[in-house]
């Protein structure tokens, strides 16, 4: 079965735009919709196919959950002293071991790298004071804080110790998930892929305090990569005394901000001011709390105020949206992650730039955010909000206008001579709500585009071929960012070189020019203004349709005084990408 695609045929139909369809649960929910005229063609059937195509339906919880809310948020039962703060995370931990498993679901600020990352992604020194690049981008040299202690147990924290960590990521036998992301380091991918022994690794310790880095290129947003989680350092002593269980409670070694002070599995664990950090002063926390959420009722501790801060399940969303003294404590923050179609540029009739263009115009992106409740937010740029190389630009927004009379009458010729049909081809959803956004879309397409939509679902080795031979017309691609920068998309999704997408049958000179300039230029104002072009050309071709970017959502109590934001008031909240959100909290003292 898991090579075997499914079939789901769309008939061509029309979603009137006060309609939003509730896929597995036949709700609608009513909602407002803009004054354009809608095409008027043959009346067909709601929204609802056939019993022997019926696509997989969406899990209830997200659209419809059973309400649970019972008590109302209140300020009692928090630790009185104003500089312990108490998070609540959804998962337990696999481990707090991000150096072997950047998806562990530890506790990043266990630990520091070299550099790094504010709320707005701007690269700062971490136990790397300053840095030094050649002319040609190609060497890095790195001077360390010269400080007899750092690691939590006293350990001075040496140019060695990163050496030995990046080492371990490449170890053939069990390469790091992140590892590739060293390819660009001097002999990475032959030791990588055992050709040549660690020691190859063009990465130095010339001192305890002085990190030598050759690359095999010049790589500008080198920095933006050293800065996420993925390259924190291990303790090598405590991996090799304790293997795969180091980073326990008791055994785990850290030399990041905090220290761990006890791990209960199922419940959380708790975090300590590393004492040796070497930028200790600045925390406004003496200690944390980290709980893990029950699954039958995760919120519960934020209703009884002993918790400041808590993630909200999608499938919550609902209730929380509809309870006004929720939503006013209720945040949110965009991920670094972007939704799309892949558009095929040589398979009629999407070979022609003016009918791709109008399947963006036949997308109500705002009918997404307004069914998910939030769960995510319009895309028109390919590159997230937040993230360097990031556009802003009327013209996009434009492009990207839901618009569709506009795209009914641009397919009608069609219409007239066939009946056309779009194959549409997904992998299985990573979420409820992934499913509903693609399902959602899907029906649009065929509404206001007025073609049938075949949906393809594919999994395993199926999918793979596909996108890496190209069988598709329209893909899903769902693309989390894996470092802050726009290389992380357009040049790992769009060079000749790239690292996906390898079946997409397009490519562009002009785009490959500014590749090479962005990958030259260190100064990050020049290297976004080569990103930009980058945005226009490829979405100029339209063979990429941004859909909606995912959102994490929070409750907060009133006494959180600061919260890390970006410039524009946006919270960033704890990820994959940003490892120093306790390191932002400030929290002020409020009765028991």
């Amino acid at each position: 079965m898991g090579d075997r695609p499914t079939n789901t045929r769309w008939p061509s139909l029309r979603l009137t735009r006060r309609q939003l369809a509730l896929f597995g649960t036949g709700l609608l929910l009513a909602t407002c919709r803009r004054n354009e005229p809608v095409p008027t063609p043959t009346t067909l059937p709601a929204v609802t196919p056939t019993p022997s195509t019926r696509p997989t339906p969406v899990p209830t919880a997200v659209l419809t959950p059973t309400p649970r809310l019972t008590p109302t948020p209140r300020a009692t039962s928090t630790p009185p002293s104003a500089r312990i703060f108490v998070r609540l995370q959804l998962n337990e931990p696999r481990s707090h071991d991000f150096n072997a498993d950047p998806a562990c679901g530890g506790e990043p600020e266990l630990f520091a790298g070299l550099v790094r990352l504010t709320p707005d992604y701007d690269v700062r020194p971490d136990w790397a004071e300053r840095w030094d690049i050649s002319a040609d981008g190609t060497r890095w040299v790195f001077t360390l804080r010269r400080m007899s202690a750092g690691w939590s147990n006293g350990d001075p924290v040496r140019a060695s110790d990163f050496v030995w960590s990046w080492q371990r990521m490449l170890d053939p036998a069990q390469p790091a998930p992140q590892a590739e992301f060293l390819d660009v380091v001097g002999n990475a991918r032959a030791v990588r892929q055992g050709l040549l022994p660690p020691e190859a690794l063009a990465v130095h310790a010339l001192d305890d305090w002085t990190l030598e880095v050759e690359l095999e290129r010049p790589a500008g947003y080198f920095l933006w990569i050293l800065g996420t989680p993925r390259f924190l350092p291990a303790h090598r002593p405590s991996v090799e005394r304790w293997g795969n269980s180091w980073t326990e409670a008791g055994r785990c070694v850290s030399n990041g901000p905090f220290w761990l002070i006890s791990w209960e599995r199922g419940s959380g664990y708790v975090l300590s001011p590393n004492p040796y950090y070497w930028n200790r002063s600045a925390l406004a926390l003496d200690s944390c709390m980290v709980m893990v959420a029950q699954p039958n009722e995760p919120l519960l501790p934020f209703f009884q105020g002993r918790v400041d801060f808590a993630a909200v399940p999608q499938e919550f969303l609902p209730e929380v949206t509809s309870d006004e003294s929720l939503l006013e404590r209720l945040q949110r923050s965009i991920l670094p992650e972007t939704w799309f179609l892949v558009v095929q540029p040589d398979v009629p009739p999407l070979d022609q730039v003016e009918f791709r263009r109008t399947l963006s115009r036949a997308i109500d992106r705002e009918r997404l955010r307004q069914l998910l409740y939030g769960a995510v937010e319009p895309a028109v740029t390919l590159v997230p909000p937040g993230v360097p190389g990031f556009v802003q630009d009327a013209s996009l927004q434009e492009m990207h206008r839901f618009a569709p009379l506009e795209a009914w009458q641009r397919w009608g010729p069609l219409r007239e001579r066939e009946a056309p049909v779009l194959r549409f081809t997904a992998p299985p959803s990573s979420s409820p709500v992934e499913e509903a956004v693609l399902q959602d879309v899907v029906a649009q397409l065929a509404a206001n585009l007025g073609v049938g939509v075949e949906l393809e679902r594919l999994e395993g080795q199926a999918w793979m071929r596909a996108v890496n031979d190209g069988t598709f017309q329209l893909l899903w691609w769902r693309w989390p960012l894996p470092f802050p920068d726009g290389a992380a998309l357009y040049e790992w999704l769009f060079s000749r070189e790239r690292k996906a997408l390898q079946g997409l049958r397009w490519s562009s000179d002009e785009l490959e020019r500014f590749f090479a300039l962005a990958r030259g230029e260190t100064e990050l104002s020049r290297r976004l203004g080569a990103y930009r072009q980058c945005e226009f050309v490829i979405q100029g071709d339209s063979v990429v349709i941004p859909v909606v970017h995912p959102t994490a959502s929070f409750l907060v109590q009133p006494w959180v005084v600061s919260l890390p934001r970006a410039r524009d008031g946006m919270l960033v909240g704890p990820g994959a990408l940003f490892s120093r959100f306790l390191s932002n909290v400030v929290v002020r003292q409020h009765s028991s």
